[in-house]
């Protein structure tokens, strides 16, 4: 299961304030799941930590999905598709959907219409 930004944003906002909230419990129904993020996810979160260690203390819970030669294709097909299909996505949007879909696993969002359309994402809404 791979996780965008926005999921991380609230789960982070959650810890911080110590109470659960709706990624905490969408994170608890789906413990059997390996908690992932892309690379691109990564990335993203830097900008919302203060310092290095805070920041790689929180992605060092998650496997990291590695920007990688098959991301790279992945994304190009599903760019290629995406005139065709109506898709309405950013850059980061495309590479991390291209990420789920090369790792085999879900997409967790609360943007779910940016990648309803991208053909062969399950796409998951928190």
């Amino acid at each position: 299961m791979i996780f965008d930004s926005a999921f991380f944003v609230a789960l982070h906002r959650e810890l911080q304030r110590g109470a659960a909230g709706p990624a905490h419990k969408f994170h608890a129904a789906h413990a059997a799941e390996v908690p992932g993020m892309s690379e691109i996810t990564g990335g993203e979160l830097a900008r919302g930590f203060a310092t290095r260690s805070a920041w790689a203390d929180f992605c060092d819970r998650f496997v990291i999905y590695p920007f990688n030669d098959a991301v790279a294709w992945r994304a190009a097909g599903v760019f290629r598709d995406r005139p065709k299909r109506g898709v309405l996505t950013g850059e980061n949007a495309l590479w991390i959907a291209a990420t789920a879909l090369d790792a085999g696993g879900a997409l967790v969002t609360r943007n779910e219409k940016h990648f309803r359309e991208i053909r062969g994402l399950k796409v998951l809404g928190h």
